[in-house]
Parts: structure tokens; sequence; C-alpha cells
């Protein structure tokens, strides 16, 4: 293994990454979302690779050769306590050592906008004991204030965006939801799943 700007990484091949892994490339560091062997006829097969920066939240997409050696970051899991947001950063609690850690809001994706103070998270840290991502949930249920009145004249479509409690806008949700209904979203597209 290797040190590098705090980051303890080693080299491996590109087929041996998986979905979820953090590997740095191009000078950041990227979370895997999305791997797809790819056969070229004849010649070689390549690995397209869906990323996203932790630092910027900005989504990144490379073409790898299989056997290509990359950068994996090397990372420890911890069950944190989030505290709050402030400034772009968001801080974090271990329970353990009572130690105060704080990182930038991105690593929360979207979560940030549903995510309750006091709420237990497993986060990864570099060898520097730095928050670097955390793992969140796919879906969080939320209550809805308003239905879009603009979007409840196309009742033909039965899908209407609606503003939920946190004032950011649900898409897709169903004819028959009304104000203060609690539902079920997808965090990461922030669109209607089911009622809670």
């Amino acid at each position: 293994a290797k040190w590098m700007g705090g980051l303890r990484w080693r080299m491996v091949k590109s087929n041996e990454v998986s979905v979820g892994n953090i590997i740095h490339y191009n000078n950041q560091k990227m979370k895997i979302e999305k791997l797809e062997n790819t056969m070229q006829g004849r010649g070689s097969n390549f690995i397209s690779v869906e990323m996203r920066a932790l630092e910027n939240n900005k989504k990144h997409t490379a073409r790898l050769r299989t056997g290509e050696k990359v950068d994996l970051v090397e990372l420890t899991r911890k069950n944190m306590q989030y505290l709050y947001q402030d400034a772009g950063e968001a801080h974090f609690m271990d329970m353990e050592t009572f130690e105060q850690v704080s990182a930038t809001s991105h690593i929360l994706g979207n979560y940030q906008y549903y995510i309750a103070e006091g709420e237990e998270l497993e986060v990864k840290l570099s060898a520097e004991s730095e928050v670097v991502m955390a793992d969140t949930p796919k879906h969080t249920t939320i209550t809805i204030d308003r239905i879009d009145e603009a979007s409840a004249d196309r009742v033909a479509a039965q899908k209407l965006n609606a503003q939920a409690s946190n004032g950011r806008v649900v898409s897709g949700v169903a004819a028959f939801v009304t104000p203060g209904t609690a539902v079920v979203i997808d965090v990461e597209t922030e669109a209607y799943v089911s009622r809670a």
C-alpha cells in the first residue's frame, strides 16, 4: 500500500474494482456507481465506468482497458452520528470517542436534504480519519406539503409534482396523494416511489 495526500491506496487491476469502491482518478477521489464490461469484436475488452467525484458530486465516465491499473483507496468503516450542516459542511460525531469531524455535504448526495439530526450512518474514513463518504439509504420517507397546481392539470398522466415538507420538489407523485400524506421517495432522483 502507498500513501498520497492522507489517503492509503493500492494498485489493482480495473476488473478487480466494484460498485461502491473509491478510486483515485484524474487527481480526484471518485466513487464508482456503475460498471459495465464491453467487448470490442476481436479487440480487447473495456470496462465502462460511471463515477462521482466526492469533492463536488460531479459525474464522470471513463473507459478502462481490462487489466489496466487503477488506484483503489483503502478506507475504514465506522458508524457515526450525523449532527448538523452549515456552510456546505456536514458534521459527524464518533459515538465511541465523542470526537467530531466534518466533511463536505456532497458526500451525502441528495440525502443531505432529508437527513435528520442524530441519525446514525456508516461512514468511510481515510487513514487520517477524514470522512471520505457516507453510506446513505436509497429511499426515505417525507411528508407532502402541497401539490403543484400546474402539474395537477395533467391528470391524464397521473403523475404530479409536489412540494415536500423540506421545500424540495418530489416528481412523479401519484394523483391520489394529497397534502399531509407521507410518501417514500428515491433519494437520488427525488422521485415518488410509494405511499409510506
